[in-house]
């Protein structure tokens, strides 16, 4: 039975604008009722001004947005110059052909990014969350 591909096609879900100081959760998408999330990646674009500093940023679905990709930094970003795609990282060891395992997030699920060491001046960027949800 063949699969109709485009009900996974990835898009565009949501996109936020982050104070790239403010050392909270903030969130790009909250998943549906009766929905499941897989998130393909985070796009950074836009900063209004040098990110330097911001050394330690989590992405993700828990409460502390850390269990999807952990301590991206964005340090070296420059004001409306820089964009970016972060992507989860591929396994650790082992040959390049075993799967690795991602995570799907249900209904209810806020998903987004949690700034740990805040950029040392004044700037934001927007966050954009790509991916499928089903």
């Amino acid at each position: 039975m063949a699969t109709d591909l485009k009900d996974y096609s990835i898009a565009l879900l949501g996109s936020v604008s982050i104070n790239a100081q403010t050392l909270t959760k903030q969130t790009i998408y909250t998943v549906p009722t009766g929905k499941t999330l897989i998130p393909f990646g985070v796009q950074i674009r836009t900063p209004s001004a040098t990110l330097a500093g911001m050394t330690d940023m989590d992405i993700g679905g828990n409460a502390g947005a850390d269990d999807w990709l952990q301590q991206v930094s964005l340090d070296s970003y420059t004001a409306t110059t820089d964009y970016g795609l972060i992507v989860q990282p591929e396994q650790a060891a082992g040959p390049p052909i075993v799967p690795t395992k991602k995570t799907e997030y249900a209904a209810g699920t806020a998903f987004g990014v949690l700034i740990n060491t805040g950029s040392t001046g004044a700037a934001t960027f927007v966050a954009d969350l790509f991916g499928y949800i089903y």
